[in-house]
């Protein structure tokens, strides 16, 4: 079902290149990919935990809230992170010329379908 539920999300953004959805540890529980090395995906799911943790601590003076959501860019592509429950991440690499705000709603979706089999 996780692999579906992935397979959905690539079909839903036209410009995603892969999505992984990693454990707690940076494992891949499942990934597509069509552009991006397989590789390299996985080191974003496995590197997610530091990112936000560094996040948290540069925006806790101000916020207490919790990272719940990271987006950064490149020249070529956006790379958005997203939490899970159990400490799962669900990472998406568009191109740059993507809509950022469908592939965010999408990953919303994706993200409530993966929490429920979880």
């Amino acid at each position: 079902m996780f692999q579906q539920i992935l397979d959905q999300l690539i079909q839903r953004v036209p410009e995603a290149l892969a999505a992984t959805f990693n454990d707690r540890d940076g494992d891949p529980i499942c990934s597509r990919s069509i552009q991006v090395s397989n590789e390299g995906l996985q080191l974003l799911g496995a590197y997610q935990h530091v990112v936000k943790r560094h996040l948290q601590q540069a925006v806790e003076e101000f916020d207490r809230g919790e990272v719940k959501q990271v987006a950064f860019a490149t020249d070529l592509h956006w790379i958005l992170m997203v939490g899970a429950k159990e400490q799962c991440t669900l990472v998406l690499v568009m191109q740059r010329e993507g809509l950022l705000g469908r592939a965010r709603f999408h990953m919303d979706q994706a993200i409530f379908a993966l929490n429920n089999e979880l």
